[in-house]
């Protein structure tokens, strides 16, 4: 789309009904490609947590680190 005006564009009757439902389509993909990766983050910032809580219980067993 060119840098025209919003309202010139929605005044024109012809395609603009198609044009929205088009970009409604598309704005919905990526609002669901967008939550799958919140998703995926989220996941994989719960695993480092687990895995820190994991290699300190290691470390605390290992006892003071020796020079």
């Amino acid at each position: 789309m060119s840098r025209e005006s919003a309202e010139t564009f929605f005044a024109r009757p012809e395609g603009v009904e198609e044009e929205r439902q088009a970009l409604a389509l598309r704005l919905a993909k990526v609002e669901r490609a967008y939550q799958e990766l919140a998703e995926r983050l989220s996941g994989y910032e719960r695993e480092r947590a687990e895995i820190k809580a994991r290699l300190q219980g290691i470390l605390a067993r290992l006892g003071p680190a020796r020079s």
